[in-house]
């Protein structure tokens, strides 16, 4: 152990939360979900992270199905992420209660100062090109990695 607090606290969340979390261990954009996400629509992720410069497999992907709302903020503040993505409409109702805030699809919100962005429903964007131009335009309203946004 380094002693670096923010390493425990990432390594506690994981021992907490392990059955409901994959991908990177230390991802820079947690990825929330109300079921698995596709492997299409994860490399679909992946590849749009790498492509604002976040890097490849920079996603921390957690599943919300059995998570409340404090449950679900306990998680997401020990993962630390630079930004999160809420993949569904019912992921997205959750991490807004847990933020009280809302998180309307389609737009972008700071949950304590982070970058999010809200889908109703990522896998179904990628079905058409027209539909991936649109889950990519709310994409790019992520920052680019190492840019800020006041």
């Amino acid at each position: 152990m380094s002693g670096n607090k923010y390493e425990v606290a990432l390594d506690e969340t994981w021992e907490l939360f392990g059955q409901h979390m994959s991908g990177a261990h230390a991802g820079l954009c947690c990825v929330i979900s109300s079921e698995p996400l596709s492997e299409a629509a994860a490399k679909a992720l992946d590849s749009s992270l790498a492509a604002l410069g976040y890097g490849r497999d920079a996603c921390t992907y957690v599943v919300s199905d059995g998570l409340d709302q404090q449950a679900l903020f306990v998680l997401v503040e020990g993962l630390d992420p630079i930004c999160i993505v809420a993949a569904d409409g019912k992921s997205s109702a959750l991490l807004g209660q847990a933020y009280r805030l809302a998180l309307p699809s389609g737009k972008a919100a700071r949950p304590l100062g982070r970058a999010a962005i809200s889908f109703l429903d990522f896998e179904s964007l990628l079905k058409t090109p027209q539909d991936k131009q649109i889950a990519w335009a709310l994409l790019k309203k992520l920052p680019k990695f190492g840019e800020t946004r006041g």
